[in-house]
């Protein structure tokens, strides 16, 4: 397997020595899809994620632009996002899923599902625009807990 050069592997200090800060933590619970005003509750999620640690096979790596990445040495498979990320983000909306039902069960105000338009009106298409990826503040946030372990050669992840 051909690899490039410049990349180091770096090693991942314990979740209990790293302590995001409350900027990293809402920035990193906004990427998760959260509203920190309104999932304030849930902020211990996105700590949670950043303390992640990686799974058997993953290490931390950083290529020679200073990018940080994720190498499976056992699947060599590589990824710009920490592995944790997918299962914290799927762990959100479940969550804000069981908030919106237990809303509803509770309310005495009855669920509107489609807004009212006056006879004769077309009602306005609702778009949804998807947010941008944004894995650099994740790898900035571990970046911080990562210190270098030897130098190596491994593939860029394909973006």
């Amino acid at each position: 397997m051909e690899c490039e050069d410049g990349v180091i592997v770096l090693t991942e200090k314990p979740s209990e020595e790293f302590e995001p800060t409350e900027e990293e933590v809402r920035n990193y619970a906004e990427w998760l899809g959260m509203d920190p005003e309104a999932d304030a509750d849930m902020l211990y999620l996105a700590r949670e994620g950043l303390k992640a640690p990686l799974q058997d096979g993953w290490k931390p790596c950083q290529n020679s632009e200073g990018e940080i990445f994720y190498f499976n040495f056992e699947t060599g498979h590589s990824s710009w996002d920490h592995p944790a990320d997918e299962t914290y983000r799927n762990l959100v909306q479940d969550k804000k899923r069981e908030k919106r039902e237990r809303g509803r069960e509770g309310s005495k105000v009855p669920t509107v599902h489609a807004p009212y338009h006056a006879p004769g009106r077309r009602p306005q298409a609702t778009v949804q625009v998807a947010r941008p990826r944004c894995g650099w503040l994740r790898r900035l946030c571990c970046c911080r807990r990562r210190a270098p372990a030897s130098e190596g050669l491994l593939p860029k992840p394909v973006r």
